[in-house]
């Protein structure tokens, strides 16, 4: 693996105990990331227990302490609190900070479910998604596998990967966010053995990885299952999100077949998207880094449905389904937009009686396949 270099775009801490510096959420998350690497003799936290402060303030006055006592260790010619980009304090922390011990291992699949999937899907038919016309249902074969990996390094430990049933394996990862998951009733207290959570793990491997394996797309499904105390804070896979997901898709793939892959899982672009609220840790790894740079295409399936809503961002490359009627005397697509309320048609008949909460459901269970098919990467 080449060297990890941690850049941030913007001085990071409290510039001598007074003047506050930007702190992205982003930059952040790459400092907290990078004293993660650096060990405690050297004046990082890599030994530590324990994790970060969450909340913003406590946070940004925990790593200027860390800065100030690394500059201080170190000599810089001036201890003032503050990482600037490019500065040599920042130079001297990459120097002495190690690379991140992934060790991704796949385990088995939750509650004795099938690995092995060879289903027939109803979707949106790809050319009634456009137009003001209803939609029309199509019948696709979807082959694919799917694992479930462990990363105990990582800050979100447990991922979902579908590998499309084909003879080559895509080199561009498709990084899917789910819904918070209290939601669906998944608590935190029950998340580092996961076992509850399984029933979260099957519905979207098979309802989101189905539809991307379905459109034959070169791309191989990341799922990260995160805390819902993670919502707004995805932690150190801001910064690292890169690797985790190399040692990921590797393990899984190696998992099927040893003989996919030649080496490590490499990429230079990704495909990224989330349903609901998972918009909000969408938004939050897009802001991470490299992200937004990498990002082929960005897909927001009914955020604005949402609370909050999605419709005030837009993510690089962004491409939204909103489940509310064509504004009146627009086109659909509505520049990127993509308008489907009032408009289920056949699809509808797949569910009685009807109610807005599923056609909510119908979004993310239909239209990700004209996503993918229509935009690829």
């Amino acid at each position: 693996m080449a060297t990890t270099i941690s850049a941030i775009t913007a001085p990071v801490g409290i510039r001598d105990g007074t003047a506050i510096m930007p702190n992205t959420e982003a930059d952040l998350a790459v400092m907290t990331g990078l004293l993660d690497r650096i060990s405690v003799k050297d004046g990082g936290a890599a030994e530590l227990p324990g994790s970060w402060e969450t909340d913003r303030n406590l946070l940004i006055a925990e790593v200027t302490a860390f800065i100030v006592a690394f500059q201080t260790l170190h000599k810089r010619p001036r201890i003032d609190g503050v990482v600037d980009p490019g500065g040599g304090t920042l130079k001297l922390m990459n120097q002495l900070a190690s690379e991140p011990p992934f060790a991704a291992i796949v385990v088995p699949a939750p509650g004795g479910r099938s690995e092995e999937i060879d289903a027939g899907l109803h979707v949106a038919a790809t050319a009634s998604v456009s137009g003001r016309e209803p939609l029309r249902k199509a019948v696709v074969s979807s082959k694919y596998t799917r694992k479930l990996v462990r990363v105990d390094q990582s800050s979100i430990k447990w991922f979902g990967v579908v590998v499309p049933r084909a003879v080559n394996v895509g080199r561009v990862p498709h990084v899917f966010f789910t819904p918070t998951p209290y939601q669906g009733g998944y608590q935190d207290n029950t998340y580092d053995a996961f076992s509850a959570w399984g029933q979260l793990w099957d519905d979207y491997t098979s309802r989101m990885g189905g539809q991307m394996a379905a459109a034959t797309a070169t791309q191989v499904m990341i799922i990260p299952f995160y805390k819902n105390a993670q919502t707004q804070n995805l932690g150190q896979f801001q910064s690292n999100w890169q690797e985790v997901i190399s040692a990921v898709a590797t393990a899984a793939i190696g998992a099927i077949d040893p003989l996919l892959l030649r080496d490590t899982f490499t990429f230079d672009r990704i495909v990224s998207s989330s349903f609901s609220n998972g918009w909000i840790a969408h938004k939050q790894f897009n802001s991470g880094r490299g992200a937004a740079a990498m990002t082929a295409v960005a897909f927001d399936i009914d955020g604005a449905a949402a609370q909050p809503t999605s419709l005030g961002w837009r993510p690089s490359n962004g491409l939204k389904y909103i489940n509310r009627p064509i504004p009146a005397g627009q086109a659909n697509p509505m520049g990127r937009d993509y308008y489907v309320g009032d408009r289920w048609g056949e699809i509808a008949e797949l569910y009685a009686p009807m109610d807005r909460n599923k056609t909510h459901f119908m979004c993310s269970a239909h239209l990700l396949f004209h996503g993918v098919g229509t935009f690829r990467s």
